[in-house]
């Protein structure tokens, strides 16, 4: 009896959030140290803000991602979101001449409309969300290259005088010489760490993802938290196009090209499941610091795309592998402990 409580002691621990952040943020400190050590250019506070800017884009898809993984879902389309929604800011600012308050919203906007039609196509229709999200990649990609013609769409020339300065504010400016999408992500990262673990539709998301069934005999609106889950997805997605578009001042139809993968991949880095039911906000902020600092310190280095690629490809495979143990650890002690 005593073994059965001091083992339900450990579980409750080693669940809490900061426990579990624990191992992802010790990650970034130990790559953090190997590239300082024979990198001296890695090791300027330069770079350092170079690193956080670079990461504003990974950390705020793979939050988005996050609520949809623990909800046991998935979704393949988040890079091709980041392009539509930041060509069709640019194309309002540039074609229509609206106000940059405009085309922001409507750029976030759109990224909630393809959240809801991801999150029907994976509930209501009852499709595969695997098979849902790689047709709406194809789909919003290819909206993407229609409407921008193929070509990048720029707002530097738009009849708004300053306009074009005050967008890139939102994605390469600065306050206090710390990046503003560092600001913008960090209150991001609040607000979703807040709904997760202190609401009602948090406690829902997890057990959902845990096991949809026995959720939805519990009286848990399970196509409701999905779709919610998928709508904070690509609502985030938006929010990262519309940044990037602001960094570049313009739109690039290519953006965001892979930019779902390496999400998922923070992710799980940072400790969330692909089993669904299990990760925190803080651990897939954790996770997207990894992705920026491997490729930094890869960069630095010297060592090409290709092989940048072959690189972080074995790392999510050994981050899937961990993930998968892990899971039947955990199935094994749940066992044990009834």
């Amino acid at each position: 009896m005593e073994t059965k409580h001091l083992a339900g002691i450990w579980k409750d621990i080693r669940n809490r959030p900061i426990v579990k952040a624990m191992g992802p943020f010790t990650l970034v400190i130990m790559i953090s140290l190997i590239f300082a050590s024979f990198t001296p250019t890695f090791r300027t506070l330069d770079n350092a803000l170079q690193i956080s800017l670079s990461a504003a884009i990974y950390v705020i898809l793979a939050m988005g991602l996050s609520c949809v993984l623990i909800a046991g879902a998935t979704d393949l389309s988040a890079g091709s979101v980041v392009a539509l929604s930041g060509m069709t800011c640019c194309l309002l600012i540039r074609d229509l001449n609206a106000p940059l308050a405009v085309g922001i919203a409507v750029g976030l906007l759109t990224g909630i409309l393809c959240g809801v039609v991801n999150g029907l196509l994976a509930t209501r229709l009852g499709i595969v969300p695997f098979i849902a999200t790689l047709g709406t990649q194809w789909i919003f990609r290819g909206l993407t290259n229609i409407m921008g013609e193929g070509q990048p769409v720029s707002v530097r020339n738009s009849a708004y005088e300053g306009l074009a300065d005050r967008f890139y504010f939102i994605g390469g400016g600065r306050i206090f010489n710390i990046p503003v999408p560092v600001y913008i992500f960090l209150i991001c990262g609040v607000i979703l760490s807040f709904i997760l673990s202190k609401t009602v539709y948090g406690r829902n998301l997890y057990a959902v993802g845990s096991n949809d069934e026995a959720a939805r005999l519990s009286g848990i609106g399970v196509f409701k938290t999905k779709l919610i889950a998928y709508l904070l997805c690509d609502g985030m997605a938006g929010l990262a196009g519309v940044m990037l578009a602001a960094r570049l001042v313009s739109a690039q139809t290519s953006a965001g090209t892979g930019y779902e993968f390496e999400g998922i991949f923070a992710a799980v880095i940072g400790g969330v499941s692909l089993a669904g039911g299990e990760g925190t906000i803080i651990g897939a902020i954790c996770g997207a610091s990894v992705v920026a600092i491997l490729r930094n310190g890869l960069n630095l280095n010297g060592i090409n795309t290709f092989w940048q690629q072959v690189i972080l490809g074995v790392i999510i495979v050994i981050a899937v592998y961990i993930d998968v143990r892990r899971t039947r650890m955990q199935a094994k002690d749940s066992a044990g402990l009834k």
